[in-house]
């Protein structure tokens, strides 16, 4: 059975920003689905793993960054690439520089402006980054 494929997956993702920045990475063509896209901290909850401990997960293993504080942002249920997925968003506080821990599955990290956003961001990304914005008025 795959997630998102014979039913529905469960991810979670991570809004980091600093100085007006958001932290994004580029998702390589060894990734499933997204391939090429840009997209925020995140991925699949594991089975019996809180969502809260997902995103923290999530973040260390693609960024090397520590989560500090999590906060609920909303939540975006998404159909691409013929898979299914709902994501639980979050802003997330975090120390630390963000490394590319994970260069198989991303070709490069970058922090992006919020007003400068590259082209071609994930659905459930671009939907974080807009509640993002709503939460913070702009």
């Amino acid at each position: 059975m795959i997630p998102g494929k014979d039913y529905v997956g469960l991810g979670v993702g991570a809004v980091i920003v600093r100085e007006g920045r958001v932290l994004m990475l580029l998702r390589s063509d060894a990734c499933r689905n997204n391939r090429g896209l840009w997209t925020i901290p995140g991925g699949m909850v594991e089975v019996s793993e809180g969502l809260e401990d997902a995103v923290r997960r999530e973040v260390m293993e693609e960024t090397g960054l520590r989560v500090l504080s999590v906060a609920f942002l909303s939540v975006s249920d998404r159909v691409f690439d013929g898979e299914h997925w709902v994501s639980i968003l979050y802003r997330c506080e975090t120390e630390g520089e963000p490394a590319n821990t994970e260069p198989e599955k991303h070709r490069q990290i970058a922090w992006r402006g919020l007003d400068d956003l590259p082209t071609g961001i994930t659905l459930p990304s671009r939907d974080a980054i807009d509640a993002y914005r709503m939460t913070r008025g702009l």
